[in-house]
């Protein structure tokens, strides 16, 4: 989290009953593969929307195992 915001912006995990609120100079880290990889599901997220001010954040994707090259972006849902 890169600011402060004046209400709301919390990162949930709904299917683990998680909320991180949005803390200047905070990250949250997560794996969304099983050992095996398999994606995870429990690690579904969402932001809740900032109700006064504004939120800047930064992504960094770290990719582990070459699974970019096991689990290729289909252009459909369904691949």
């Amino acid at each position: 989290m890169l600011n402060s915001v004046g209400a709301g912006g919390a990162t949930v995990f709904p299917l683990l009953g998680v909320a991180a609120p949005p803390v200047p100079g905070s990250a949250l880290f997560w794996f969304n593969l099983r050992r095996s990889g398999l994606a995870d599901s429990r690690t579904v997220h969402a932001s809740c929307p900032v109700l006064l001010g504004a939120k800047s954040i930064a992504n960094f994707w770290l990719h582990e195992s070459g699974q970019e090259f096991r689990h290729r972006c289909g252009t459909s849902e369904d691949e």
